[in-house]
C-alpha cells in the first residue's frame, strides 16, 4: 500500500483532530515494525535451518556477522521454541 493512501486513510478516519492522526499513525508504524521483525525472524530462521552462516546472513542483510547474530539469534530461537510448542499443542 503506497504511504499516501496510509496518510489518506488516517486523515478520513480522523479528520478534526491532528493529534489523532498522530496517534493513529504511531500506532500504525509500530505495528509494521513489528509485522517487519516477525518478518525478517521468519527468513532468517529458514536461512539458518537451509545452513547458512551468521557471516552469509549478515552479508545479505548489509551488516556484519556480529551484527546479524546479536540480532536475530535470541529472537528466531524463541520464535523456534514457541513455534514448536504450538505444533505440539496441535497434535
Amino acid at each position: 500500500m503506497p504511504l499516501g493512501d496510509v496518510i489518506a486513510a488516517i486523515e478520513r478516519a480522523h479528520p478534526d483532530s491532528c493529534m489523532n492522526q498522530l496517534v493513529a499513525g504511531v500506532i500504525l508504524a509500530a505495528h509494521w515494525l513489528r509485522v517487519a521483525d516477525q518478518l525478517l525472524d521468519c527468513f532468517v530462521d529458514r536461512a539458518r535451518h537451509a545452513g547458512m552462516s551468521w557471516a552469509e546472513i549478515g552479508t545479505r542483510l548489509g551488516v556484519s556477522r556480529q551484527a546479524a547474530q546479536k540480532q536475530f539469534s535470541t529472537r528466531v530461537a524463541k520464535r523456534h521454541v514457541a513455534t514448536t510448542r504450538l505444533r505440539g499443542a496441535e497434535s
